[in-house]
């Protein structure tokens, strides 16, 4: 009876497949969370921005200057940001300017940066008035 020589590479792939797919896997997980966070940061700064914009529609046109209605304001500002269901916080920070603060809190896909993902965005509108040269009165 004759015997067949074994190779002597028997088993490598086994080898570079159990430190491979790890090391993938966790490429993968670093990637989903990653664009999980930044996703988050671009909500909180969209969501700060329309809240800003949604707050300078409460121009005050009564006055012989054009202004924001600081009431208003605030509550339309405060308003926008009650709908989408994040916390925030309105400042009036002149007669033509608002400045809204909101925090966005989401669940990690995966975790493995975190179990939640918080991100604080911050957008200042301010009220223009003139169309031809940009002049303010």
């Amino acid at each position: 009876m004759t015997t067949r020589a074994r190779p002597r590479d028997t088993g490598s792939v086994t080898a570079m497949i159990a430190i491979l797919v790890p090391a993938l896997l966790f490429v993968l997980a670093l990637v989903v969370d990653g664009s999980a966070r930044l996703r988050t940061f671009a909500c909180a700064d969209a969501l700060a921005a329309e809240a800003a914009r949604a707050a300078n529609t409460a121009v005050d046109t009564r006055s012989p200057h054009v202004g924001i209605d600081t009431a208003t304001a605030a509550r339309t500002a405060a308003d926008y940001l009650a709908r989408a269901g994040h916390p925030g916080h309105v400042t009036i920070t002149g007669p033509r300017a608002v400045r809204v603060t909101v925090t966005v809190t989401e669940p990690a896909p995966i975790g493995l940066l975190g179990r939640s993902v918080q991100a604080t965005g911050t957008a200042l509108a301010e009220l223009g008035v003139g169309t031809r040269d940009g002049g303010l009165p």
